[in-house]
């Protein structure tokens, strides 16, 4: 991976600084406008009931030594942060951009952009792993991912949790800096159930990070078929709450039809019947006791089951899974090659992504507008391909 550029780690919200006088009073009234909570009873202040600004007289006859030997009014603005991943052609992260290379918008709006880092954050995140009885067959090749997280993605500073939904949502690993915890968690994990509550999952995945420190970088990894039935949670709802908690989701498909080609029939024991009887063989084939072993010994498939994975696997370009709606809303990715080798190769491929990225943060220009926020962000720089998250959603949430 290419050097990075070094900057300064972005705060959570900017501040703006001004000497207390009367100016004071007209710069904070103008910059009212930046901040997203309450900047409407701020504004009446200025206009009506304001004691510094019915009484400017008072502020007149303020010595100007003393001025000097005031504290700075401090001015709180929201910052709006974005994680933006920039790819060229060839599939490598662009990591020689400057501030001037990129453009925001905000609902079509130019935005000025306050701070870009490409500083490397401490991360927090949560693995989320489907663990019904669907999935259970591709577990073997989960289990032994605990390195690839701990060892690469986390980083010396980072931590991890771990959330399954099979039977019932479970949080098996809660944060932890030991790798040895995390590789246990997932060496342990066992096929429960049969529900497929994905959004329930990442509700609670959710809801652990949004405690997290807000310096920590926040993304969730799923490891899943992409599909849910029967969540309390509805999707509004998880796109809403991880955007505005500055999540990041990624997932990594499972393929429904490899479960079902992993799960071996069993042969049916044999009774007292079966031994009085003779046992069918292929066609063509000698009868001899070696070729009556060897048809229980072929795997039969469910054939109902493995047509309806079949035509998912078939629908799925044109109806895109559930993982993929989350990532494409959040500005991540979703992978659906499941192999043993892919699964590594694409967990690979994230932590390279997230130690890649940079992150960009402005003020919006039009905070007071509640609801949806699209943010859009162009870099000056043919063939490349940009991705961040969809936006924000204001009116009384952190952006």
């Amino acid at each position: 991976m290419g050097t990075k550029c070094s900057r300064d780690r972005l705060p959570t919200n900017s501040s703006c600084l001004f000497p207390k006088s009367a100016l004071t009073v007209v710069l904070a009234g103008c910059f009212c406008g930046l901040i997203l909570l309450p900047c409407a009873r701020g504004q009446e202040g200025v206009a009506g009931d304001n004691p510094v600004a019915s009484k400017p007289k008072q502020v007149q006859r303020v010595d100007a030594k003393a001025v000097k030997n005031e504290a700075l009014i401090r001015v709180q603005a929201k910052l709006v942060t974005a994680p933006v991943t920039v790819i060229n052609s060839n599939g490598d992260f662009v990591l020689d951009l400057k501030k001037k290379d990129f453009e925001v918008l905000d609902n079509d709006v130019h935005q000025h952009i306050e701070q870009i880092s490409l500083d490397l954050q401490t991360l927090a995140a949560v693995i989320v792993v489907e663990t019904n009885s669907t999935s259970g067959p591709l577990l073997d090749e989960v289990r032994p991912l605990g390195s690839v997280f701990s060892g690469l993605m986390l980083g010396p500073e980072g931590k991890a949790g771990v959330v399954t939904y099979g039977d019932q949502i479970r949080v098996v690993q809660d944060f932890t800096q030991d790798s040895a915890k995390l590789e246990s968690a997932l060496r342990g994990l066992e096929a429960r159930g049969s529900s497929i509550h994905l959004d329930d999952a990442l509700a609670r995945a959710i809801s652990l990070l949004e405690n997290r420190p807000k310096g920590e970088r926040r993304i969730i990894v799923v490891l899943s078929d992409g599909h849910d039935l029967g969540s309390e949670t509805g999707k509004e709802e998880v796109v809403k709450t991880a955007v505005n908690a500055g999540i990041t989701i990624y997932g990594v498909g499972f393929s429904p039809s490899r479960a079902l080609l992993g799960r071996q029939a069993k042969a049916p024991e044999i009774t007292a019947m079966d031994a009085s009887m003779a046992r069918p063989v292929p066609p063509g084939s000698a009868l001899t006791p070696t070729a009556e072993m060897n048809t229980y010994d072929v795997p039969t498939l469910p054939v109902v089951p493995l047509l309806l994975a079949t035509s998912e696997t078939v629908r799925s370009p044109i109806a895109k899974s559930v993982l993929e709606f989350y990532a494409d809303r959040t500005g991540g990715v979703c992978y659906s090659h499941w192999s043993k080798k892919a699964v590594q190769n694409e967990l690979n491929r994230i932590a390279n992504e997230i130690q890649s990225q940079y992150e960009i943060a402005y003020v919006p220009h039009t905070p007071s507008e509640n609801g949806f926020h699209r943010i859009q962000v162009n870099v000056d720089r043919s063939g490349v391909k940009v991705r961040t998250r969809a936006g924000y959603f204001a009116g009384g949430t952190n952006p």
